[in-house]
């Protein structure tokens, strides 16, 4: 049998693994007491839920440290799902840590660190653990994991510092689920997968992971402590809160928290991964170059561990598309100039160049924006990431993700929206994950075809290989990454198969 596990706040993870079956109960001793778990759904897996790794980060614990969980808990019930940390947003937020020796993968999820839960039905790591033990991790979003005010004397990172508490927990507990703490990849995708960097970044990493897999967020560099304090000043200010005055923020109630979040200033147009939005700080919220947890900009730093860095072939379609709707089809120039002067300022008639709507896209404004954004995002820092860490020594693998998926996977996205997206943000979670039935997740109606089961099983698989080996196939199956000769990558293709070290990974950077 298998195991699936969560951790949440608390903060609880969620446990998946291959374990021996049995009559009863499968139950895991840890240090504080024993976790009772339960079976997957349809598959020889057992998992185990809402497992406490951290204080619950409130009072004089709100915007501090993660502290260890340090109480006895005596039986703990591992059957019912853990409830997300409070969200700052609705797009891929949770309305309600997921462990022979066995390789452990241990997730993080994405939702722009202001939204997402381990006990979203689409990272359900019960099908992904025949051949490996799956670890979720629920972490503080929005400002309880990131707000860092230097008046407050506070530096942000706590929801780094939750992750990273999350992979010690893994190193002292996961031999009582079978699986092995030198055999550890972290992975991510979109804003986990740049958690995911961050963390295999630091110093620390190589003693508690063994690889890393970043899905379409990796390799991005980030911004210091000074670049964020004007967006971050803003939330202060509609909080009502001093800049000097922690017990007001810590007093703040969860609803006074969201409200103040939304009422920041809404962005002008579709915006890209650049210095020049949200005042300077690039993105809502999310880690920081603080000079304390991250002393170094982690491109400066490379990857410390074997590395994954990829990302879809219509990443950003997911976000343009539903951001104007029917209108996208008719968007003109004057959107598009405002577009690229809001993301790259002095540089967007160079942009508007390279991205020519007329040359390049047959006129389809939104066609061009999904581009733009998919290469500046995505596809040009997951090569940034992986020159870097090539460059120091440390192998690195490059993919790009252009299957189609024929089931939604999302149930936010509809099965006839799937044509118009393409290969979209999220598209190879389920193949990651080895989720070929039952879509979207958790009950529906729609199954992979025999072709996409194949490879669901061969990216699962490639991830598993990196958790035991720091390699996703070998050479002769997936070639390390080799920037002279423009190689060494995996082009998951239309047709479900596999191709290998092709010209298309110079989207990752030059063009």
């Amino acid at each position: 049998m298998h195991l699936y596990a969560h951790l949440s706040a608390t903060l609880l993870l969620s446990l998946s693994t291959a374990i021996s079956a049995s009559e009863c109960a499968p139950k895991a001793r840890l240090q504080n007491g024993t976790v009772v778990g339960g079976p997957c759904k349809g598959v020889n897996v057992s998992s185990f839920l809402s497992i406490p790794y951290a204080k619950a980060p409130i009072g004089d614990l709100r915007f501090a440290p993660p502290q260890p969980y340090d109480k006895p808990f005596g039986i703990l019930n591992g059957t019912a799902p853990a409830p997300a940390c409070i969200q700052f947003d609705e797009t891929f937020g949770e309305k309600g840590l997921n462990q022979r020796t066995l390789p452990v993968k241990v997730w993080l999820y994405g939702g722009s660190n202001m939204a997402g839960g381990i006990s979203n039905p689409t990272y359900d790591g019960c099908h992904a653990a025949v051949d490996s033990i799956i670890v979720s991790v629920n972490y503080r979003v929005g400002p309880l994991g990131f707000l860092a005010l230097k008046g407050l004397g506070l530096s942000g990172n706590f929801g780094s510092m939750d992750q990273m508490l999350a992979l010690r927990w893994v190193q002292n507990n996961i031999p009582a689920f079978g699986g092995d703490p030198a055999k550890v990849l972290l992975f991510g995708q979109s804003a986990g997968a740049m958690d995911t960097y961050t963390l295999a970044s630091r110093e620390e990493a190589p003693q508690v992971m063994r690889a890393a897999a970043m899905q379409s967020g990796g390799g991005r560099d980030l911004p210091t402590i000074d670049q964020v304090q004007k967006w971050q000043t803003r939330f202060a200010e509609g909080l009502n809160c001093s800049t000097t005055d922690l017990p007001c923020f810590r007093a703040a109630s969860t609803s006074a928290l969201q409200a103040a979040v939304a009422g920041m200033p809404k962005d002008p147009v579709i915006n890209s991964y650049t210095p020049l939005v949200y005042d300077g700080a690039r993105a809502r919220w999310g880690p920081i170059v603080d000079g304390k947890f991250l002393r170094h900009s982690p491109l400066a730093t490379g990857s410390q561990v074997p590395a994954i860095f990829g990302s879809t072939a219509n990443d950003s379609s997911l976000f343009v598309i539903p951001a104007f709707g029917r209108e996208a089809l008719t968007l003109n120039q004057t959107v598009y100039d405002a577009f690229l002067v809001s993301n790259f300022g002095p540089l967007a008639s160079r942009v508007n160049e390279t991205f020519s709507v007329a040359e390049r896209f047959g006129g389809k404004v939104y066609a061009a924006m999904e581009a733009v954004i998919t290469d500046t995002s995505y596809k040009c820092w997951a090569y940034q990431g992986a020159r870097r860490a090539a460059a120091r020594g440390v192998p690195a693998y490059a993919y790009v993700f252009g299957h189609v998926p024929s089931c939604a996977w999302y149930a936010l996205i509809p099965q006839d929206a799937i044509a118009y997206l393409g290969a979209t943000h999220t598209a190879e979670i389920p193949f990651v994950f080895n989720a070929t039935s039952n879509l979207p997740a958790p009950g529906g109606n729609c199954t992979l075809r025999p072709a996409e089961m194949e490879l669901a099983r061969g990216m699962s698989r490639a991830w598993t290989n990196m958790a035991e080996s720091g390699e996703p196939g070998g050479a002769g199956v997936w070639p390390a990454f080799d920037d002279e000769a423009w190689m060494g990558g995996q082009y998951w293709g239309e047709d479900g198969g596999r191709q290998i070290g092709l010209q298309q990974l110079r989207v990752l950077g030059r063009d």
